[in-house]
């Protein structure tokens, strides 16, 4: 995991003299490097294992507190761009265990990611979103909001998987369920027709 200078700031929260020191130690004793990125600096870990050890070796409630400072110092620097940061988001706020946020950022990660064509990247984020949305409490809100999700996943899922898998048919299956509990929402008619393109393909198989 890649992390600016300026987050690393706002977690640690030491004088920069003193934040420069460590971090100066820990790139001469080759645990982390430094490569540049436009207008900062981001660290990374040198080996994947050092960074499973340190990050193992913060106690789960810090952890948490960590990610859900990380997410805010990134919404704070980055505010007039957060669209290039959503999947950083979207990671601290799940470890954060902030649900609403983590819901939140990876649904509009998954719909980046659907409206670039990254279908497959789309499917895992758009399914981490419905996983967390089912931590939530339901409201009318939440429907609609599963509602879009599921419409968007199914789309995805056609996209990397074909009409006829029965993922793609669960999901459009959910979707309409969806419509019907929401009332008059205006995917119906969109569902109703890729329900039946589904029903159509698979007995045609």
């Amino acid at each position: 995991m890649n992390s600016p200078l300026e987050v690393v700031r706002r977690l640690t929260e030491k004088p920069t003299d003193e934040l420069d020191q460590i971090l100066a130690d820990l790139q001469l004793a080759e645990f982390i490097y430094e490569q540049p990125v436009v207008g900062d600096i981001e660290y990374t870990f040198k080996h994947a294992l050092t960074q499973e050890v340190a990050y193992n070796s913060v106690l789960l409630e810090r952890r948490k507190l960590l990610h859900q400072r990380a997410g805010a110092a990134i919404e704070a620097i980055y505010a007039t761009r957060l669209e290039d940061h959503l999947g950083d988001l979207a990671r601290h706020y799940q470890r954060s265990g902030n649900s609403g946020k983590a819901l939140e950022y990876l649904q509009r990660a998954g719909e980046r990611a659907l409206a670039r064509s990254s279908h497959a990247e789309a499917v895992g984020l758009l399914t981490s979103a419905l996983e967390f949305l089912k931590t939530l409490p339901e409201t009318p809100a939440l429907m609609q909001r599963e509602l879009a999700l599921q419409v968007n996943l199914s789309s995805a899922l056609m996209a990397v998987k074909g009409w006829s898998t029965s993922e793609v048919g669960q999901a459009w299956g959910r979707a309409s369920e969806l419509c019907s509990q929401v009332g008059s929402a205006p995917q119906l008619f969109g569902v109703l027709a890729a329900l039946a393109g589904f029903y159509l393909v698979s007995a045609s198989g």
